[in-house]
């Protein structure tokens, strides 16, 4: 499946086009932008791609610029931002906080910030479609902007793979994005998940024994014959305990099940690398063993058929169609 790609650069425009320029620019990277840091002398492109999945890599390199305010017009998303070179600081609610190497800041949509970059910087900027966060493990409702500090031995595999995709952008296609795509949800999910749970369950001890046990649940999730009992017996607790950590979180066990399941076909339906697995190959990969089942199922959860996921009429072709979900 093709990627969406674009570029923009001020390189390429007159000096008094610039502005407009920059302007198409950060737009396509769903970016606001500060009018008053664009003059004749400014400089800048952006390079950036659309992931199968719908997640947007945009790789920014400019003169001294600021980044303020929220960008409305746009999917309701998780965006990343990790400063490949160059000097920044970070303003959200009042608190200035200068810039790490290796942070990782992160925030949702259509909520105010600012990003002061200070000198001649390269930023890579990530979009990721809330869609694609599973909401028992990140709550939606409870997103912030932050940092994921660049001292943290997940941050540092995290910052390491958004690097080495800032420095590559112009040369990935769709099956290179894709393993970037995976890994990415799942490092979000690890990073974030007992934040959110600490806030939903309010008891750090709960919170964190309810994402060890969502975690157990997600490396098993091909086995067929995975069952609420035998998810208790590993863990040590009560069907009853367990039903109620999860009724905490807003769902139940089997509607935690189905639904990872059916995000991983989504992810491998998606995936040039599995275009060899056919959809039965790919349900029952996932641990469902039935066919017509799973594909009642990711119809009800994604208003498409597995096949129509697979051919593309389900990805969005244009920005312009995307609906105006903020949060």
């Amino acid at each position: 499946m093709a990627m969406k790609t674009w570029h923009f650069s001020t390189e390429e425009s007159t000096r008094d086009k610039r502005p407009t320029v920059w302007q198409e620019a950060m737009n396509a990277a769903c970016l606001p932008m500060t009018a008053a840091d664009i003059d004749e002398s400014f400089q800048g492109d952006v390079v950036g791609i659309v992931s199968p999945t719908g997640i947007e890599f945009s790789r920014l390199r400019a003169t001294p610029l600021t980044i303020s305010g929220s960008y409305r017009n746009q999917q309701a998303a998780l965006w990343l931002a990790l400063l490949l070179d160059g000097h920044s600081v970070f303003t959200e609610a009042g608190e200035r906080i200068e810039i790490g190497r290796g942070d990782v800041l992160y925030g949702p949509s259509g909520r105010d910030s600012t990003l002061e970059l200070q000198a001649d910087f390269r930023l890579l900027y990530v979009r990721v479609p809330l869609t694609l966060l599973h909401p028992s493990l990140v709550d939606r409702s409870m997103l912030h902007c932050g940092i994921l500090p660049g001292g943290s031995r997940l941050t540092r595999v995290l910052a390491g793979m958004l690097r080495a995709v800032g420095d590559e952008l112009e040369d990935f296609d769709a099956s290179d994005i894709h393993p970037v795509e995976v890994a990415l949800s799942e490092f979000l999910v690890a990073s974030l998940s007992g934040a959110h749970a600490n806030r939903r369950f309010g008891d750090r001890a709960r919170a964190a024994h309810f994402v060890r046990i969502c975690q157990s649940i997600d490396q098993q999730l091909g086995d067929a014959d995975l069952t609420m009992p035998q998810i208790c017996e590993q863990q040590r607790i009560s069907t009853r305990h367990l039903q109620k950590l999860f009724e905490d979180a807003g769902m139940s066990f089997s509607m935690y099940l189905r639904d990872r399941r059916l995000e991983r076909c989504r992810s491998d339906l998606t995936s040039p690398a599995h275009r060899a697995l056919s959809v039965s190959e790919i349900c029952f990969r996932w641990g469902f063993n039935d066919a017509a089942h799973f594909s009642r199922s990711f119809r009800a959860k994604f208003n498409m058929t597995p096949r129509e996921c697979r051919n593309g009429s389900g990805v969005i072709a244009k920005r312009e169609s995307i609906m105006d979900l903020l949060i």
